[in-house]
């Protein structure tokens, strides 16, 4: 596919942005005989060598002429990248920055660009040998050495990993997170003295952050040096409460000392925090039961009680406070390597809630499809999934979903519920009614299902049906205010039974005095009990509190035509014909018909001319 540089224009809009990115005032070759842009192409795949752009350039080039700016088409997937970046399509700014870098391999920082989103997305083999292309260019980068460390680590690779650790900290001395990341790495292969010292270094440089703190103290706690393991972790716990394996060091660190009243406070403040913890609840048990409270250090104990031993991972821990942070972006990069070293629901749960925080709703159902393979019974998981299915419009894989779990748990109504519900959005009334129903028989005492299955049933014609329902969901709950709309305005529609019908509607209005909706249908009974200008006036209001709506503007062209106001008449039922033909999609509810409305207005123009 071939695109002139004309056709490239779109990045006019991005023009202050790349000019700062690549340091240069004036990009002719790139600019040159532009016009408006019509579309924007998104894919990688396109061929720009044809444009006058590229080929300006590349003659420059093979005459070793000194060339202004760099390689257009490095211009163009830059931009392209950025595009996609703000609307979350990592996946897509990578493959553009692999094209940035190929056409411009000397601008170090797009390669750092590229292993991060490569990373970022999960492919961890490619982002290990665009790391290793990267530095064998620019071998002393310090992010591409460390986030190459990381992905090696993750992948087992402990021993290449500590090397790349060591040259990050000979080239930056003040980088906290190598010594760390090479602590835990030497404490998982029992080499826990070169732990220790390499966690020391990491204090030193950054002696205010929780995790390096936590580490330190678990490593003093390891080799009993028990007051300097209180100080870290205490110093954890001050500076991050919510770390809860920090204090549960802690209490452990107060507990070895004798200090049984001070770690019973910690464990108490634990409790409330994660009632169910198994190993709190025999902490506190066994100190209660000593009877003795008084100090009485455990000199035998060992130093870290095997309820504590196994290393927590750290990837883990810092991708949870850059979450709290709402550091999104750097927090799914720390995901992805716990994931590739340890794959369980907790990083894939996150991750799913980043995505669809950021509207990549097809990212999340992926992440919540890796969760239901690690939990296959999690009910939890399984509706979560059939939520995010709903929210993309891909009900069948809903249904789907949910039929699995009325399966795990039939007598759940609220799962009954759900999936007919979900059943209503496919248009599969009868299997709606049906599910609704079966709802109903496990729970007859909520009134929002019998207001769902009145509102099916008028969908389906059956006007008696639906009064019943409606009447029933009154009767359990004076105060719906919907139900109460729905009765009134179906009398309404019937022209009998008005003046209950107004007693309705007044209701409902008390409950909800601003709903345009209900102050609709107060208009048409009026209308019907004969009494156009009270209607008119209710009508009007409700145009007030709601958007456009076609049955709204159809009633108003109603009235408006009973009061003989023509003009005004045909131009409300224009506007209903207008907003009728616009909507795309089956609301499923009350439209009018179009062809009804095109007759209105044509018998409108008639009168009026007549009238003249």
């Amino acid at each position: 596919m071939n695109v002139t540089a004309c056709e490239l224009n779109f990045v006019c809009r991005f023009a202050k942005e790349f000019l700062r990115a690549w340091g240069v005032l004036f990009v002719p070759l790139f600019l040159a005989n532009c016009t408006t842009l019509s579309g924007v192409p998104d894919s990688t795949s396109i061929d720009l060598s044809s444009s006058y752009a590229v080929r300006s350039f590349e003659s420059k080039k093979q005459l070793s002429q000194e060339l202004e700016t760099r390689d257009p088409r490095s211009y163009y997937n830059y931009l392209m990248a950025l595009n996609a970046e703000k609307d979350f399509q990592m996946e897509q700014a990578a493959l553009h920055y692999k094209e940035v870098v190929r056409y411009d391999p000397a601008e170090e920082r797009f390669h750092e660009k590229l292993v991060r989103l490569l990373l970022r997305t999960g492919q961890l083999d490619e982002a290990v040998q665009a790391s290793q292309t990267a530095l064998a260019i620019f071998p002393q980068n310090e992010e591409i050495l460390m986030t190459l460390g990381d992905i090696l680590a993750g992948q087992g690779k402990a021993d290449e990993a500590i090397e790349l650790y060591d040259q990050v900290s000979r080239i930056a001395s003040d980088n906290a997170r190598a010594p760390l990341l090479k602590g835990s790495l030497l404490e998982e292969q029992g080499q826990y003295d070169r732990a220790l010292e390499e966690y020391k270094k990491a204090a030193l440089i950054e002696s205010k952050n929780p995790l390096v703190q936590f580490y330190l103290g678990r490593a003093y706690l390891r080799d009993n040096q028990l007051q300097e393991a209180e100080k870290s972790l205490e110093k954890a716990v001050s500076l991050k409460p919510n770390l809860l394996q920090a204090r549960q060091h802690y209490a452990w660190a107060l507990e070895r000392q004798g200090r049984t009243i001070e770690a019973l406070k910690e464990y108490g403040l634990l409790l409330k925090l994660t009632p169910e913890n198994d190993y709190i609840k025999e902490r506190v048990a066994k100190l209660h039961g000593s009877g003795n409270l008084d100090q009485n250090p455990l000199q035998d104990f060992e130093s870290i009680p095997p309820g504590l031993a196994k290393q927590p991972n750290i990837h883990m821990r810092i991708a949870t406070i850059y979450f709290e942070q709402t550091l999104f972006l750097r927090a799914l990069d720390e995901f992805q390597l716990v994931v590739v070293a340890n794959d369980y629901k907790d990083p894939h749960v996150l991750m799913a809630r980043i995505y669809e925080t950021h509207g990549r709703l097809d990212k999340a159902i992926e992440e919540f499809e890796k969760v239901r393979k690690l939990e296959p019974k999690s009910l939890d998981f399984l509706l979560y999934t059939a939520r995010l299915y709903s929210m993309m419009k891909r009900t069948q894989n809903a249904v789907a979903l949910l039929n699995e779990a009325v399966q795990i748990e039939p007598e759940n109504d609220q799962l009954h519920h759900s999936l007919a519900l979900a059943y209503m959005a496919q248009n599969e009334n009868e299997k709606a009614v049906a599910t609704m129903r079966k709802a109903l028989a496990l729970n007859p005492q909520k009134d929002s299902y019998y207001f769902e299955l009145g509102a099916l049933m008028e969908k389906a014609g059956d006007y008696k049906g639906a009064i019943e329902n409606m009447r029933q969901a009154i009767e359990l709950n004076p105060l719906h205010s919907n139900a109460h709309n729905f009765l009134g305005y179906m009398y309404a529609l019937e022209g009998r039974d008005l003046d209950q019908a107004l007693e309705h509607l007044k209701k409902a209005l008390t409950i909800q005095p601003r709903n345009g909706y209900f102050l609709d249908s107060l208009g048409w009974i009026y209308f019907k009990k004969g009494e156009p200008e009270k209607a008119l006036t209710h009508i009007q209001k409700a145009l007030i509190y709601t958007e456009p709506d076609p049955v709204l503007y159809d009633h108003l062209g109603d009235i408006l035509f009973s009061l003989e106001s023509y003009d005004e008449a045909s131009g409300a039922w224009r506007k209903s014909l207008f907003l009728t033909v616009k909507s795309k999609e089956d609301l499923g509810g009350e439209m009018p018909d179009p062809q009804t409305l095109r007759n209105k207005i044509d018998k409108a123009k008639r009168l009026s001319r007549q009238s003249y």
